[in-house]
């Protein structure tokens, strides 16, 4: 079992009442706790940008980014927008990555938008322009096409850096069309795999070792861990890890190395 530094890089601490997301309040002291003399090191603190109020989504930001600060950066501050803010959201994107901002945000479903339209384009391409990965929610059960989408979404921004969090939950097999685009010269693997739900729901199933199986074809070097706090303990979902069947260097790359890389590569 790996015992170096461990990396969670999906999780939602609650900031204010309106990011409360579970019944029992979630702060970020909360997390802290849970966490405290596990391997954990550095988190995630994620943001969903709700469209037209711009003003809620800088406080948003804010809120973010001060809390890394505050927290010797133990949280670093994947910050977000809305699309459909246009060159609001452009001009945001500018604010957060001058000010510190780890990585960017979107959620399909949450904020209602499809993967498909070209102001998800843009935003991606403003966000490659400044840096910043970008960690999409990645498995809608209301759009099938979802997964070809975030392919094309690749291709048209090759700069760009995407994290697929959740892996396309139960439709993890589509993951595959990356290991057939590996095989052309022009592809960048610019796609990385946010094992975060989906590994604690399929460890120790029938389906553990068909999930293992295909991330080792995208590429264990593009797999991160992340837990999804509060909808999942830390914990256990880092325990999942190792149940998936990976080895310890495979280990030592999902929950921390591939994470670390991404962060010292942004900006």
């Amino acid at each position: 079992m790996y015992q170096g530094p461990i990396i969670d890089a999906h999780t939602h601490p609650m900031l204010d009442p309106e990011n409360q997301i579970v019944a029992a309040p979630h702060p970020p002291e909360a997390y802290r706790a849970v966490v405290a003399g596990s391997q954990i090191r550095r988190a995630a603190a994620i943001t969903i940008a709700l469209g037209g109020d711009l003003d809620r989504t800088r406080a948003r930001n804010d809120a973010l980014i001060r809390l890394a600060k505050d927290s010797d950066d133990f949280f670093f501050p994947v910050c977000s927008v809305h699309p459909a803010d246009g060159q609001g959201a452009l001009r945001e994107i500018d604010r957060v990555a001058a000010a510190g901002a780890a990585w960017l945000k979107l959620h399909p479903n949450t904020q209602r938008l499809d993967v498909a339209d070209p102001a998800v384009t843009k935003v991606v391409r403003k966000a490659a322009e400044r840096g910043l990965p970008i960690l999409f929610d990645a498995y809608s059960p209301w759009d099938a096409n979802q997964p070809g989408k975030f392919v094309n979404l690749a291709l048209a921004v090759p700069e760009c850096r995407l994290i697929l969090a959740h892996a396309h939950g139960p439709a993890f097999p589509e993951l595959l069309i990356y290991d057939v685009f590996a095989r052309y010269p022009e592809w960048g693997r610019n796609v990385w795999i946010d094992i975060s739900v989906t590994g604690v729901m399929l460890a120790n199933s029938p389906f553990a070792g068909q999930l293992a199986w295909v991330l080792r074809k995208v590429g264990v070097d593009r797999v991160v861990f992340g837990s999804d706090y509060p909808l999942d303990d830390p914990l256990a979902a880092v325990r999942a890890v190792q149940d998936l069947g990976f080895t310890d260097e495979e280990q030592a790359a999902i929950l921390y190395g591939n994470a670390d890389a991404l962060l010292k590569s942004a900006g």
